[in-house]
């Protein structure tokens, strides 16, 4: 080997002493970080154990480095999972009400018919149909029925239509087409049969009247009563019944008395009413 010596040769001897020095440091730095890295205790505190530290000589680092496992190094360490925290009592959940249905309620069928999900629902029975009101009738006269006398007394004018009579109140001759009978004032006045009261009003000549229709075409008026007339238009009367009281006669039958004014037509033709008029018993 040359014996270098010289300058030359002392500038080889520093640099070859400082690429040891900068071996042994680096191997000591190496030695640090994986005694750092490997060595823990339970709670993550790095713990120095002088039977782990591994001697390495400065030539033999490079080797010593190629047998470790690079992954190690940098493994991250395992930390204890923290203690959860003590959680209180949970408390029952509280009952929310059931939710309301949103859905409209489906329509009735066209039909009429209810859903078909719905409970059939009874159909309330209609009240009773009022009873129908009583429609009063009766029994009309016939030419062979008699009429009820309306008061009892003396004829003081007869019917006459073929020969005028005399007539004192008008002091005259002329013909009668009713049948007048005295009567005294008040007393009642009676229907000759059963018949519908048609008419009551007051007359010039026959005074206060009511007109009924007995049925069959027969149609009587009893004239020359009082103002208090005992019953109304479209009323049912039987025979017998009272419809009124004698009255003060009109002016036309001033001279004759209190009487009754009995006028009978049949098919609007005058009757005589004195063959109608039931036999009197003495």
């Amino acid at each position: 080997m040359k014996n270098v010596s010289g300058p030359e040769g002392s500038i080889f001897r520093k640099k070859g002493f400082f690429i040891a020095l900068y071996s042994c440091l680096g191997a000591v730095a190496v030695l640090a970080f994986v005694v750092t890295f490997t060595t823990r205790n339970q709670s993550g505190q790095d713990v120095y154990d002088p039977d782990d530290t591994v001697y390495v000589a400065a030539d033999q680092v490079d080797s010593y480095l190629a047998q470790m496992d690079p992954e190690a190094w940098f493994r991250p360490r395992q930390t204890p999972a923290p203690t959860p925290p003590a959680t209180p009592p949970q408390q029952p959940p509280r009952q929310q009400p059931p939710p309301q249905s949103t859905t409209p309620p489906e329509p009735p069928a066209p039909n009429g018919d209810p859903p078909a999900d719905s409970e059939p629902q009874a159909t309330p029975e209609p009240p009773p149909a009022p009873p129908a009101p009583r429609v009063e009738t009766f029994e009309p006269f016939t030419e062979y029925d008699n009429l009820v006398w309306p008061v009892y007394g003396e004829i003081v004018m007869p019917f006459s239509m073929s020969m005028p009579i005399f007539d004192q109140t008008l002091d005259q001759f002329r013909t009668n087409d009713n049948l007048l009978i005295s009567a005294p004032e008040g007393e009642a006045v009676r229907s000759g049969a059963d018949g519908r009261v048609i008419a009551i009003g007051n007359h010039i000549r026959r005074g206060n009247y009511v007109t009924i229709d007995h049925g069959d075409g027969w149609v009587a008026t009893y004239g020359q009563l009082m103002d208090n007339i005992l019953v109304s238009e479209g009323e049912i009367v039987r025979t017998g019944q009272v419809i009124g009281g004698v009255g003060q006669p009109s002016i036309f039958g001033s001279l004759k008395g209190t009487h009754v004014h009995l006028r009978v037509l049949r098919d609007d033709e005058p009757v005589n009413p004195y063959y109608l008029l039931q036999t009197r018993e003495n």
